[in-house]
């Protein structure tokens, strides 16, 4: 008999963990709990970063939907509702769509708890972690670069990661090329990871896997099991590859007046 797999939500806890760490680094921001979700605020312009994460998917309703919605109303920033879902068309669903929103993201969950299995690398590739000033421009420059992020609310969200105390962050270089950037957030008592990235000229020759390794390693050196990531459609391929397991999926929802 074939065993089903129970996802663990162990990203989910970390994201969950993440943004009530944020909100101590924005003067403004403000997190509070209310009937088994988290409702955060920080301001910026990202609905990801406004709203209500449910702990417990199975504990929505279209009537405590409502409840959990009713203070973003006047807020003036897009905001989102996440859960976090074993497949990735839930039954919730059927709510949201009654309740006129729209989904926003659906990211793979992924989580590996044993060594990673790497392929090759070349002997190019320099991974380090970030050190100083120089290392921090250089992480965000790369991390705008990659991910095709602009705005004054990415490159906040960036000062924030790099001001963490929960967070370790490295850099990479193909030769003498700085080609790549990425985080580890010890956040909810999962180590989750973010901002992976290599810019085009240096991808598929071993710079993501390299970052991986070093970020995982160090995960496990500060006493976690291993690391939980959100996938995107990019890099799942080379995620599986490297050893991690399905976990879910992580899901947001915006109403459909801040969709069109």
């Amino acid at each position: 008999m074939t065993a089903v797999h129970v996802p663990t939500m162990a990203f989910h806890r970390n994201w969950i963990g993440l943004l009530e760490s944020i909100v101590n680094h924005l003067p403004s921001a403000y997190t509070w709990r209310k009937d088994g979700a988290l409702m955060v605020r920080t301001g910026w312009r990202l609905a990801v970063f406004n709203g209500v994460v449910l702990e417990r998917a199975e504990s929505l309703t279209f009537d405590n939907l409502q409840h959990y919605i009713a203070p973003f109303a006047a807020l003036g920033v897009p905001y989102s509702v996440q859960i976090c879902a074993p497949s990735a068309e839930p039954i919730q669903d059927e709510i949201f769509l009654a309740a006129r929103f729209t989904q926003l993201l659906c990211d793979p969950l992924m989580l590996c708890e044993t060594d990673l299995d790497l392929p090759f690398i070349s002997p190019e590739v320099c991974v380090r972690f970030v050190q100083d000033e120089s290392d921090q421009a250089l992480y965000k420059r790369m991390v705008l670069e990659g991910f095709d992020m602009s705005g004054d609310s990415a490159e906040e969200f960036l000062d924030v990661m790099l001001a963490m105390p929960e967070s370790r962050h490295v850099v990479a270089w193909l030769g003498e090329r700085p080609c790549g950037a990425g985080s580890l957030a010890l956040c909810g008592g999962v180590a989750g990871v973010y901002n992976v990235t290599t810019l085009p000229f240096a991808r598929r020759r071993g710079v993501a896997a390299a970052m991986m390794q070093m970020l995982h390693e160090r995960a496990r050196a500060e006493g976690y099991s291993g690391t939980a990531l959100a996938a995107s459609s990019m890099g799942a391929p080379l995620y599986r590859r490297l050893g991690y397991q399905a976990d879910g999926y992580q899901l947001a929802y915006i109403p459909l007046k801040d969709y069109f």
